[in-house]
């Protein structure tokens, strides 16, 4: 939404995000990692940092899974994102969260 020269997003929206990042948190603990998340200055290129048992740490972009219908076709398809140069040079991964809480991790 345009407001006064400014964008802003709605409060669903900002919603289905933040319950596409608690998804994705339960299902890394529960995969039996130490999840971390950004305090201060959410909108970088990372929401979620995990760290395995071995000190592995695998960064992650939380994305609400969402599908469209393409032209001229009747089956819907997942929205593909694509990582930011940021995101490729530090490895993000994106991370789609179905609102059944699946999960589907990507690094493309």
């Amino acid at each position: 939404m345009l407001l006064n020269g400014l964008y802003f997003l709605s409060v669903k929206f900002i919603s289905k995000g933040a319950a596409a990042e608690a998804r994705l948190a339960a299902y890394l603990i529960d995969q039996g990692n130490w999840v971390f998340t950004p305090i201060v200055g959410h909108d970088g290129p990372i929401d979620m940092v995990a760290v395995n048992a071995y000190g592995n740490i695998t960064l992650y972009d939380a994305k609400a899974d969402g599908k469209r219908c393409n032209p001229g076709k009747k089956t819907p398809v997942r929205i593909y994102r694509v990582r930011k140069k940021i995101q490729k040079e530090l490895g993000v991964k994106i991370a789609y969260v179905t609102e059944d809480g699946e999960v589907s991790i990507t690094d493309h």
